[in-house]
């Protein structure tokens, strides 16, 4: 209870006393995590596409298959991590987690082992490089 109570008052203090640069610090604080965890599985995170702001991040596993994992930021400093091995209509595979800023990296580890499983049943692998 406490901790929503916490999480409300500081989406207030962002909206109206703070202002954007709260907003920025914590944005730069999700970007760098996304990084440091990059680096340790060997993907490259991408910020910007079609002129549009995003935390995306493709894998592709040793015969070229594609899956994509990214990172939406929701209501009261919350996130959603979502991953999807790109395959429109039956066979497409989906799955999501919602965390706080705090267990980012854990699920970001998390989103990536159910990746590796999906290229693990296809019978296929990742190299680390």
């Amino acid at each position: 209870m406490l901790e929503g109570i916490a999480e409300l008052l500081g989406a207030f203090l962002d909206l109206f006393l703070i202002g954007s640069s709260s907003k920025n610090k914590r944005y730069f604080r999700i970007d760098r995590l996304v990084q440091e965890w990059a680096k340790k599985v060997g993907l490259h995170p991408q910020y910007n596409y079609k002129d549009e702001k995003v935390r995306s991040l493709s894998v592709v596993d040793d015969t070229g298959n594609t899956y994509q994992i990214w990172i939406e930021t929701i209501k009261w400093r919350r996130l959603k991590v979502s991953t999807t091995n790109n395959i429109s209509g039956r066979k497409r595979k989906y799955w999501s987690k919602k965390c706080k800023i705090s267990k980012l990296t854990q699920v970001l580890f998390e989103t990536y082992g159910v990746t590796e499983n999906w290229i693990l049943e296809s019978g296929n692998t990742r190299t680390i490089k």
